[in-house]
């Protein structure tokens, strides 16, 4: 009996501390995210871009033609890291492209590119109003 309560007593301790050191750990967690919540600055390295654009109706087709090119030689651009084009399920009038560039500089060499030019160029009368352009 003497010895179950020594095995006891053992796993009373431990049990104890266990909880003491997971509270300690718990309150460094924590005291660490707010820390890096508060020190923390957004990444600004990579530029993120989400431009919508609205057709003319009817003219989805000549808008996917033009864009494709568009979007086949902006992946080849050393800067690229994601470039696609979305049309809305619900309003086949309505589309996005959803780009991804290593840096600032990249972005704007794609903008000054000869096949975004050639784009610009050619949708003038396809576009229903002017693109919404957001960048992160």
């Amino acid at each position: 009996m003497k010895k179950y309560s020594v095995i006891l007593m053992v796993l009373t301790i431990m049990s104890v501390m266990s909880c003491e050191n997971s509270k300690k750990s718990e309150a460094a967690a924590d005291k660490a995210a707010a820390e890096s919540t508060v020190a923390a600055e957004p990444k600004k390295a990579k530029k993120v871009v989400v431009a919508r654009v609205t057709v003319k109706e009817g003219q989805e087709a000549a808008f996917i033609s033009v864009a494709s090119v568009l979007v086949e030689a902006t992946r080849k651009e050393p800067g690229c890291l994601f470039y696609t084009l979305y049309q809305s399920p619900l309003d086949s009038k309505s589309f996005i492209f959803y780009e991804e560039y290593k840096d600032e500089a990249a972005f704007e060499s794609h903008g000054s590119s000869d096949h975004f030019k050639v784009f610009a160029g050619a949708i003038g009368d396809i576009v229903d109003g002017d693109l919404i352009v957001d960048q992160f």
